[in-house]
């Protein structure tokens, strides 16, 4: 069944021509919608620090703030992130709509527009979004019976190490006693007790953040290059134990993100872990670089692993899928990729996955930029 927007949607018309802006909301309120209008993105920004409309119409040229900074400044507040931006402005060139659909316009809509094309675009607008976050809905329902399935694969496997070898050194008496049996029985269970601590911790973690919102005490602005660093940094022993070396391209070192740091550290730090755990034995280098497309910034991790096909590619969209799972040693049930694709969904941003069977994978993590990088 299609999905029904209400006829009182809140609209916030964004117009500096205050002829246009009395006619646009008189047009918009005669069609049921509830309006509320500002002069300016300056103004329209104070008006959403306090109240978030469902949906913003907004002309692009206009003093003070114009529409694309008002965007921007949307894109980083948590709050705002998914609302949706109509576009409406003089401006007809094919390069202006095409600017303004890269970085997540909704519709644009050029002057003057026809009262009838504007309800429209405004009710898709409004019905993608509620479309949007049944989908996810649907997606959490999904995720909770993948969880209830998994428990009993993944848990199974560290857990029969676990208790065999402890069950082989409760067996063994002091005259077959072998210091060497020893050793390996209790690097067994340690290695099945790590794996164990690995998954709980992930599952834990992926639990908080189904229900987690980000907090203003908790962000801040990030270079994106000195984070990629600090976390290659880190796993220095763990890449020097897996015989890989690290590239790190210096590129877009001014671009700003702004997160949770600790959480941005997770995700980029699994990122990075799985490109080592999943490694070929021609495995030798790792790329790590800092990408910049319109208002976003990606970490971007490409290795020289296993790979995928496209098929798997397309699988990894849903939390919990892993390649290969019954031929896999590496515990994991897509946990890693689950959590990276939640912490970026929770910054407003997203998971691009690129990857070729037999030859690599490429990662990248988009954020939006903070309002003031010189790289937005």
């Amino acid at each position: 069944m299609e999905s029904e927007v209400r006829n009182d949607a809140s609209i916030l018309v964004v117009e500096d021509n205050p002829d246009l802006n009395t006619a646009i909301c008189e047009i918009l309120e005669s069609y049921g919608f509830r309006v509320s209008s500002a002069a300016n993105g300056v103004e329209a920004l104070d008006r959403l620090k306090r109240v978030v409309p469902d949906a913003i119409l907004c002309d692009i040229m206009m003093p003070g703030m114009d529409g694309y900074t008002l965007l921007k400044h949307a894109r980083a507040d948590t709050k705002l992130r998914t609302l949706p931006f109509i576009f409406l402005t003089a401006r007809t060139s094919l390069d202006d709509q095409r600017r303004a659909r890269e970085i997540g316009i909704e519709d644009y809509l050029t002057k003057p527009v026809d009262s009838r094309n504007l309800v429209v675009a405004i009710n898709n607008a409004l019905r993608r979004r509620q479309l949007m976050q049944e989908e996810m809905l649907q997606q959490m329902d999904a995720l909770r019976n993948r969880i209830v399935g998994l428990l009993q694969h993944e848990f199974r496997t560290p857990l029969t190490f676990v208790l065999g070898y402890a069950e082989f050194l409760m067996d063994t008496t002091a005259t077959d006693f072998n210091i060497d049996e020893l050793r390996a029985s209790t690097a067994a269970i340690l290695d099945g007790g790590r794996r164990l601590q690995r998954l709980i911790e992930s599952f834990l973690m992926l639990a908080e953040l189904q229900n987690r919102t980000l907090e203003s005490e908790n962000v801040e602005n990030l270079n994106a290059l000195n984070l990629l660093r600090d976390i290659a940094n880190a796993s220095r022993q763990q890449l020097e134990e897996a015989q890989n070396a690290v590239v790190i391209f210096e590129q877009n070192n001014t671009a700003m993100v702004f997160g949770d740091e600790e959480l941005l550290r997770e995700a980029i730090k699994r990122l990075l872990d799985n490109a080592i755990r999943y490694r070929r034995p021609a495995s030798a280098r790792i790329w790590l670089s800092v990408e910049v497309i319109s208002t976003y910034v990606g970490f971007r991790v490409r290795d020289e692993g296993v790979g995928m096909t496209p098929e798997v590619v397309e699988q990894f969209a849903r939390p919990f899928e892993q390649f290969d799972r019954d031929n896999r040693t590496q515990p994991g049930a897509g946990l890693s990729l689950a959590l990276i694709y939640h912490i970026a969904r929770l910054h407003g941003g997203n998971l691009e996955v690129q990857s070729e069977l037999g030859v690599g994978s490429t990662f990248t993590l988009w954020l939006p930029a903070t309002p003031e990088s010189p790289a937005s």
